[in-house]
């Protein structure tokens, strides 16, 4: 696993970069560094796809934070696990219960997304585990 941290409109867009376990390569590529130790060359076309793709709509082409880097797994995995956990806070409503402080626009945005039906998919985690989905 690799994630790199692309900006979309000024906010952190991560994108995680995986293989299929069934895949050939997939026993070789244990970690971010495996990429390009054994495939030279395929972080950099995956890094211009993702600053190219949106260009035929008219869009800027997309930048990068952290220097450009893919980051780990493990950092990956803390990322998706941040990530995870600001979901599950939305759509059980904890969110809207701490946003008394906010104003309301920005209440009713949180009232809108915690009341969604996305709540069918909140699950207890445990915090030392990957998510699960």
């Amino acid at each position: 696993r690799g994630y790199p941290c692309m900006i979309d409109e000024g906010e952190a867009d991560w994108k995680v970069i995986t293989i299929d376990a069934e895949d050939k390569w997939a026993p070789f590529l244990n970690n971010i560094n495996d990429v390009e130790e054994q495939l030279p060359g395929t972080l950099e076309a995956i890094r211009e796809w993702f600053r190219t793709y949106k260009i035929p709509d008219g869009k800027p082409p997309n930048v990068f934070g952290l220097d450009e880097k893919f980051m780990d797994k493990s950092y990956a995995l803390e990322i998706i696990k941040e990530c995870n956990h600001a979901w599950k806070e939305l759509i059980t409503g904890e969110k809207e219960r701490q946003m008394n402080h906010e104003d309301e626009g920005v209440q009713k945005l949180v009232r809108k997304l915690s009341k969604s039906n996305l709540l069918s998919l909140a699950h207890d985690d445990d915090d030392n585990e990957p998510p699960t989905f």
